[in-house]
């Protein structure tokens, strides 16, 4: 097999480890599925549901609105400002109680990762990276970028806080909605129209 050959099998390897990850852990049926709200949780199934729903509307705008604002020019604080007026006004439209919305999208983007920490796909890319690191088969500049993506997605993994350090039923209910919930992260990450194609569907 020439070299160029291998590294596009590696880098393809490299890409479908990063897949596994995000989209391949399962929590179907380690908790209770029933609709009752668990005991000692800080949010509601019906709050996740309307997260699931709200959030990309809000990116959606916050896309349109930045767009914009780059045409005419603008700096980076002026587009924190946006970012941040932007969603308030969705959320607030959305009729979310002021900064509920903004703190439970982060607060389950964290329970996430902290869920994540403990699969089998988490272990396994950390162990690829530890070899991929001495690995000469692909270019130097190809392996950094590779080892950057790999890198930030262990860390955002690895600083998550234990599940010990949740309300149980609050791993309980991300237990229930982690493949929606991941999938809405995902699937905008993916997709620069999948907030608009969520909206139209409203």
């Amino acid at each position: 097999m020439s070299k160029g050959l291998f590294a596009f099998f590696l880098s393809a390897t490299v890409a479908a480890l990063i897949a596994v990850l995000v989209l391949g852990p399962d929590w179907n049926g380690l908790f209770s599925t029933s609709d009752e709200i668990p005991a000692q949780s800080t949010f509601t199934p019906t709050e996740v549901e309307k997260i699931i729903i709200d959030w990309p509307i809000a990116l959606a705008e916050v896309d349109k609105a930045l767009k914009q604002y780059r045409n005419v020019g603008g700096s980076r604080s002026g587009e924190a400002a946006i970012r941040k007026g932007v969603q308030t006004n969705v959320f607030k439209r959305k009729q979310w109680p002021e900064g509920r919305a903004e703190h439970l999208i982060s607060y389950l983007f964290m329970l996430r990762n902290s869920l994540l920490k403990y699969s089998d796909q988490h272990r396994a890319l950390g162990y690829f990276m530890e070899h991929y690191e001495h690995n000469d088969a692909v270019s130097a500049e190809l392996k950094a970028w590779q080892i950057d993506q790999i890198g930030d997605l262990l860390k955002q993994v690895n600083d998550a806080p234990d599940l010990t350090a949740y309300p149980p039923g609050d791993v309980e209910l991300m237990s229930r909605y982690f493949e929606r919930f991941h999938q809405m992260l995902l699937g905008y990450g993916r997709s620069p129209g999948f907030a608009s194609q969520v909206q139209a569907g409203r």
